[in-house]
């Protein structure tokens, strides 16, 4: 099991968990380092609680091939995202709170915040179907409908969201918290006023000029370094330091 990957892993389960994206329920996984065919993903139990012995690596025919412990039940929304998405190599299953709002309400989850006017300008997709993602049959309708995006909704259930590693993933999650939070509150003033075509492209222009991988990874981990001193206690030290 490579060690790196677990460490990183359970750091972002206790990020999300400050975040109050998982509690409870939820599964954070990323591709085994030179393994596309493998995942690791914390077992059938509390992701808040996870620690660096909690995780499995599993197949993605769903045979858990290290570690000890039962897989999550919705073990094949990763496994078909994996299949289907090459690029992506870390998935994020949550029933964060607004993202269940939003995937019930009339109201489309849209992109309102800087960069996310660009990627969800057009609302997030909503997987309609009622039940739990046990299947590989229902997990490739996931993959399906998310596609090339880097989000969906679940009805009534919660979110699915990817990345190109655990960092970006645990962070357009709370990304995507953040933005459901503000464009919830502006709803309860009257109709939002969304940014037109021509503003998403005075927000997308920037954007592309630093999109190398090397940009948006250093943005990815500076946000990452900042909710990892939270995590970690080293925050609130420097705030009260005598």
């Amino acid at each position: 099991m490579d060690d790196a990957t677990v460490e990183r892993l359970t750091l972002g389960c206790r990020i999300l968990a400050e975040q109050d994206i998982i509690d409870a329920y939820g599964h954070l996984s990323a591709r085994v380092p030179g393994r596309d065919d493998q995942f690791l993903i914390n077992r059938a139990m509390s992701p808040a609680l996870a620690t660096e012995q909690d995780f499995v690596v599993m197949t993605l025919d769903g045979e858990v091939v290290e570690g000890n412990g039962f897989p999550n039940q919705e073990w094949p929304i990763h496994a078909s995202v994996y299949r289907a998405r090459p690029d992506v190599a870390s998935v994020l299953h949550s029933h964060s709170r607004l993202s269940r709002i939003f995937s019930l309400s009339p109201v489309k989850l849209r992109g309102v915040l800087m960069q996310q006017v660009i990627e969800w300008k057009d609302g997030l997709p909503i997987y309609r179907s009622a039940g739990l993602i046990r299947n590989p049959e229902r997990g490739d309708k996931v993959a399906a409908l998310l596609g090339q995006r880097s989000a969906i909704l679940l009805r009534g259930h919660g979110d699915v969201v990817v990345g190109r590693d655990i960092v970006a993933t645990a962070m357009r999650a709370v990304t995507l918290k953040q933005n459901a939070e503000v464009l919830n509150e502006v709803i309860a003033h009257g109709e939002p006023d969304y940014w037109s075509p021509e503003d998403g492209a005075g927000w997308g222009e920037p954007m592309q000029q630093a999109a190398s991988p090397e940009a948006m990874a250093g943005l990815a981990n500076r946000i990452w370094e900042y909710y990892e001193a939270r995590v970690t206690g080293r925050l609130r030290k420097l705030l009260h330091q005598d």
